[in-house]
């Protein structure tokens, strides 16, 4: 619905007219007159009660609420905001004398070089140094390195960090001299925005009572925020024709989906699936992607100094392509460019050392493994 709004000026235009108007015969209007002071002030009070029936209007509604007021309008139908994914990954806790034993205690907890991100020290029962009892991991006399599990202290994306990033001990650890993270962390995601919110508030409707690929792809949505999957038909978990068997393929952006995801998954579409069917899920085939390219740069500007940037940008693009989407190497090239307005050229892009766009299989999830600039 439009309402029909007018601005300060037109409202105070309006209400001279009428006056003038009604008296019949002009009247002193000009700035500083008491008149146009009470006409003034009369039209921003008009102006503050129109602003507040539009603020009305849009927080009753869903195409134009926003953030809590969304919330509240959703959970009338039991809908909820799909929360942020915490991240996770592993460092490297490294010491300089090997003579004694020395132990890494669950929560330790440590930084990013800047101090903005903090994780902690996860358990991993399978891991061979965990001790139970002790609640911590043991580096044995003469080992100088041990790699630990770590997640992020805060759930979202903020917790997906470049590899080297993490350096600073925040709990002091005995015989423990330096930490770092020889990979980035991953699988962090923000909690679902408003316009995904949104989405899948019209797949809710689009979806009762229907047995449908929408049904099936609502339900795995539900799992958690930020899932890429896709549906095919009559086919069974090798890609051979299987008729009335369905097949979900889904990535959740960590390289290695866990065996409760998939259970969550297949739970979910259970509750949906067509009568006198079954269905696979299984995880998308990760292809890890190797970019590298030559940079012509102006004087006092260094491949260094943009790297960061220029990983943040390609992997963004690549968690974005959706499974069994090809990875356009022009797009790479453009990418680059808006990067740093200061680039001057761009050379001999390649994808994991080819000339062209790089096609997975059908059911291929790429994920950026590495940027060299050379």
């Amino acid at each position: 619905m439009n309402l029909p709004t007018r601005s300060f000026t037109d409202i105070v235009r309006d209400m001279s007219a009428a006056i003038t108007v009604s008296t019949g015969r002009l009247v002193d209007m000009s700035v500083g007159s008491i008149l146009r002071a009470i006409i003034e002030s009369n039209a921003a009070i008009v102006l503050w009660v129109q602003w507040l029936t539009l603020l009305t209007l849009q927080t009753t509604r869903a195409a134009t609420s926003s953030g809590q007021d969304l919330d509240s309008w959703m959970a009338d139908f039991s809908l909820t905001r799909l929360s942020a994914v915490t991240a996770s990954g592993t460092a490297t806790f490294l010491r300089y004398s090997g003579a004694t034993a020395a132990y890494v205690p669950l929560g330790t907890v440590i930084k990013t070089i800047d101090g903005s991100v903090s994780f902690t020290v996860t358990s991993e029962v399978s891991n061979p140094t965990w001790q139970p009892a002790l609640r911590s991991y043991l580096m044995a006399p003469g080992v100088m390195a041990i790699d630990l599990p770590i997640a992020a202290s805060a759930a979202g994306g903020s917790g997906n960090v470049l590899s080297n990033t993490i350096t600073i001990l925040a709990s002091p650890v005995v015989g423990i001299d330096k930490i770092n993270n020889l990979a980035a962390t991953s699988g962090g995601g923000d909690p679902e925005s408003d316009a995904a919110f949104r989405i899948r508030f019209s797949g809710f409707f689009a979806t009762r009572s229907r047995a449908t690929i929408d049904a099936i792809g609502y339900a795995v949505s539900l799992v958690q925020s930020g899932l890429k999957f896709v549906i095919q038909e009559n086919v069974d978990a090798s890609g051979n024709a299987r008729l009335g068997n369905i097949l979900i393929i889904v990535d959740d952006g960590s390289g290695s989906i866990s065996d409760a995801m998939l259970k969550s998954i297949s739970s979910s579409i259970e509750l949906v699936r067509p009568v006198g069917t079954t269905f696979s899920v299984q995880p998308a085939q990760i292809v890890q992607v190797q970019v590298s390219f030559a940079l012509t740069l102006p004087q006092g500007l260094a491949a260094s100094d943009i790297r960061d940037q220029l990983q943040r940008a390609l992997e963004g693009y690549v968690q974005s392509l959706p499974i069994g989407s090809s990875l356009s190497i022009t797009r790479v090239s453009q990418l680059v460019y808006q990067t740093d307005s200061r680039i001057i050229n761009i050379s001999s892009v390649l994808v994991n050392s080819q000339e062209t766009d790089l096609i997975p299989i059908p059911t291929g999830s790429l994920a950026l493994q590495s940027v060299n600039i050379v």
